[in-house]
Parts: structure tokens; C-alpha cells; sequence
């Protein structure tokens, strides 16, 4: 089983289970999958990612990574810092509890949900998400064009002066919350995560206290995987009968 810890040999694993290549199919064709090929389909894709993450970790090994508090804020293993965060347990108590808000509330009264608490689940995820995107933005730059996938056909969209902005509207490389953390004598590790909890913090402190977020961090990539999402919607449905105002 030793060897099962190689990356490698789990790829080859995975391979051998979905030999189909099911993962290569639509998502909208997954239904025609059996309950077999399904079972397959997953295997395949929680190996490949177990082992992404595990040759992430070894190479991190190999060049000595800097750990802030003990831990080294990635997303292994699907979780928030190696620690469950996040996950769909978590979720499931959010909604028990606007449940329970629910049933507390008389008829005819909007139903009130945990707002609080279903932000402090998503700023677990945001946040080291946003540590790695400084480390990515620090170490490569930000990329300067994008595709859907690889298997996307259609040539990539250019993303000419790509740079990160807050859900706030501030081009982080223009805040002086994070040049002051830029100019400090941390370590560049450390200072991307100062950055992210800076941002959230601040996003946090200058919001409405029942605002619902998604992401913190955005750059030019989000807004045309927004654009293409929205192509492909309408044209899902544009079959020529709204031409002309009909």
C-alpha cells in the first residue's frame, strides 16, 4: 500500500477505475451515466484530486514552506487548513438554525435565516483563498488571458493590466492597508496572509451587517468566466423568437 503515497501511482489508480475517462464528460450528460459508471466518475475524480493535493504537499516539503501559526493555510484535501472547515457539516448547522428561526416565526413575517453564521462559513473558505491568491499574484503575477478549460474551443479572452479588486470596488495594489503591510518587515508568507485577513476584515467593517458574499477577491478572470457563463446560458435558450421585440 506504500506506494499508493506516490502521486503518481494514484493518478494511474484513478485511471485504471475510470478507464472511460468519465471525467472528461459534460456535466449535463452525467445523467446518462449507470449507477456503476457514477460510482466510477467519483472514484476517479477524489483520487485525482487526493492526489494533486498530495503532490502539492511534497513539493511545499521539498522547498521548505513557510508555515504561519503551525499550519500552512492551502486547501488540501478540500478543506480550510486541513481542518474541516467549510464543509457540508458546517453548512448543515447554518441550516438547522435558520430552521429554527423559521419555526420560532410567526406566520405572515419573512423568514429570517442564520446570515451570521452563513457569513462566517464563507469568510472560512475566503480567506485562505485569498492568501494564495497573494502568494500567487506575489510569486507569478496575475494572469494575462483566460479559457474556460482546455477543452474549450474557442480562443482564450485577453486580460490586458489583470490586477485583484475587493468586493469593495478598491484595486488592492492602490489600498493603503495593504502597501502598509507591503512596506512592514514580515515575512512575504506572512504578509500574504495579513493581506487576506486585512481585506476581510475591512469588507467585513464596511458592509451591511446582512450583506451575503460570495467572494472577497475578484480579478479580470472572474469577470469573464461571468461573461462566458452568461453566453452560454443565452444561448441555451436564444432560438430566435425574442428577435424583433417578440
Amino acid at each position: 500500500m506504500a506506494k499508493y503515497n506516490d502521486p503518481e501511482e494514484l493518478r494511474a489508480l484513478a485511471d485504471r477505475i475510470d478507464h472511460e475517462q468519465l471525467w472528461r464528460w459534460a456535466g449535463m450528460d452525467h445523467d446518462k451515466m449507470t449507477p456503476e459508471q457514477k460510482d466510477r466518475h467519483m472514484a476517479g475524480v477524489h483520487l485525482r484530486r487526493y492526489a494533486s493535493d498530495r503532490g502539492n504537499m511534497l513539493e511545499q516539503l521539498k522547498e521548505g514552506a513557510g508555515y504561519m501559526r503551525g499550519m500552512r493555510l492551502e486547501r488540501a484535501n478540500r478543506g480550510t487548513d486541513q481542518r474541516g472547515c467549510g464543509d457540508g457539516a458546517w453548512h448543515s448547522a447554518c441550516n438547522a438554525e435558520s430552521d429554527r428561526l423559521a419555526a420560532d416565526t410567526p406566520k405572515g413575517q419573512s423568514r429570517p435565516w442564520a446570515k451570521m453564521m452563513h457569513t462566517a462559513r464563507k469568510i472560512s473558505d475566503e480567506v485562505p483563498r485569498m492568501v494564495l491568491l497573494f502568494q500567487y499574484e506575489r510569486e507569478r503575477g496575475m494572469p494575462d488571458s483566460y479559457k474556460m478549460c482546455a477543452h474549450d474551443p474557442r480562443p482564450a479572452t485577453q486580460l490586458p493590466d489583470n490586477h485583484m479588486r475587493c468586493a469593495l470596488g478598491q484595486e488592492c495594489r492602490k489600498c493603503p492597508h495593504l502597501a502598509a503591510i507591503d512596506r512592514s518587515a514580515m515575512t512575504p508568507e506572512a504578509k500574504d496572509e495579513a493581506k487576506a485577513w486585512t481585506c476581510a476584515t475591512h469588507f467585513l467593517l464596511e458592509s451591511d451587517a446582512d450583506v451575503f458574499m460570495e467572494q472577497i477577491l475578484f480579478d479580470k478572470s472572474d469577470d469573464a468566466f461571468n461573461a462566458r457563463l452568461v453566453e452560454s446560458f443565452g444561448a441555451g435558450y436564444d432560438d430566435g423568437s425574442l428577435d424583433g421585440g417578440n
